[in-house]
C-alpha cells in the first residue's frame, strides 16, 4: 500500500473515532443522500475543510481572481476574467438544473489534459478555472472548473461537491464532480462526454467529497475506507491525523488523471 494512500485511511480513520453527537446527526441525515445509497457506505459530514490545503488554497484564489471586472482580450493574459469563463456563465444561468450540468460537462471536457508536471513542474498542483482555460488541466482541474462555474450560478452546495474516488479498472485515483439532483446522483466526469449516473460508474469506490460548505467522509459497503479494513487497525494505531498532516487530502498528493 503506497504512502499516499495509507495518509488517506488516516484522514477517514480520524474522522470516524472523533464522531460527536452532531456527527452522528450529520451521518444520519447524510447517509439518506442518492451517493451513499448507491455506494452502499455511510457517510459523515464535516463542517470547514481548514483541513485540506490544496483546496482551501485553490478556493482562496479562484475568489481573488473571480473579484476581477476587466474581460481577457487574449487566451494568454492574466489578471482578468477568461471571455470564455464570462459567456459560459451567461449561457447557462437561465437554464434549467440538468441543462446547466451539460453545459459545464460539455464545455469544460473539451479542454486538453495536461498533467501538472508540465504545466506547473510540480507533482501536484489545483488550478482555478481561469489557469485551467489558459493551460489545461488534471482531472481535479476539470472538477473544480465544474464546480465553481455552477456555483457562480447560484446551483448550491446541497447539490454539488467535489469527490475523490479510487477507479478500480485503471487503478488511479480519480476526481469528478458529483450532482445529486431529484432524488438521483450524477457524476461530471472528464473521462465521458456525457453526465452518467453514478449507479452506472461501478469502478469508482469513495474517499472523500468536499465543497465550500465542508467535506464528506465514506465508510463501509464499496468505500476505499472498507477496502483497507484488512490492516486498518494496526495501520491508524496511534496515528494524530489531520491536524498534524494537513497535506494528505485526496489527489494532493497521489496519482491521478
Amino acid at each position: 500500500m503506497p504512502k499516499n494512500r495509507l495518509w488517506t485511511f488516516t484522514v477517514i480513520a480520524v474522522a470516524i473515532c472523533s464522531l460527536s453527537s452532531t456527527a452522528h446527526a450529520a451521518l444520519e441525515e447524510v447517509n439518506a443522500a442518492p451517493d451513499a445509497v448507491l455506494y452502499g457506505s455511510a457517510t459523515v459530514f464535516h463542517r470547514g475543510t481548514a483541513a485540506f490545503p490544496q483546496w482551501t488554497d485553490v478556493m482562496r484564489r479562484a475568489d481573488d481572481e473571480a473579484r476581477t471586472k476587466r474581460v481577457c482580450t487574449a487566451a494568454v493574459e492574466s489578471g482578468c476574467v477568461p471571455a470564455e469563463w464570462r459567456a459560459l456563465l451567461e449561457s447557462i444561468a437561465p437554464l434549467p438544473l440538468m441543462a446547466k450540468l451539460e453545459a459545464v460537462n460539455r464545455t469544460f471536457n473539451a479542454q486538453p489534459y495536461v498533467p501538472a508536471w508540465q504545466n506547473w513542474h510540480r507533482t501536484s498542483y489545483w488550478e482555478t478555472p481561469f489557469e485551467f482555460l489558459a493551460r489545461g488541466g488534471q482531472c481535479e482541474d476539470y472538477a473544480i472548473a465544474k464546480y465553481l462555474a455552477l456555483h457562480a450560478v447560484g446551483v448550491g452546495d446541497d447539490v454539488i461537491r467535489v469527490l475523490i474516488v479510487r477507479d478500480t479498472d485503471l487503478g488511479v485515483d480519480h476526481a469528478v464532480l458529483l450532482a445529486d439532483v431529484g432524488g438521483r446522483s450524477y457524476l461530471l466526469d472528464n473521462l465521458h462526454p456525457r453526465i452518467v449516473p453514478t449507479a452506472q460508474a461501478t469502478q469508482y469506490r469513495p474517499y472523500y467529497a468536499i465543497n465550500l460548505s465542508g467535506y464528506w467522509t465514506y465508510f463501509g459497503g464499496r468505500s476505499m475506507f472498507a477496502a483497507a479494513r484488512g490492516w486498518a487497525d494496526g495501520a491508524f494505531t496511534g496515528h494524530r491525523g489531520l491536524r498534524q498532516n494537513p497535506a494528505i487530502v485526496g489527489a494532493d498528493s497521489r496519482r491521478t488523471r
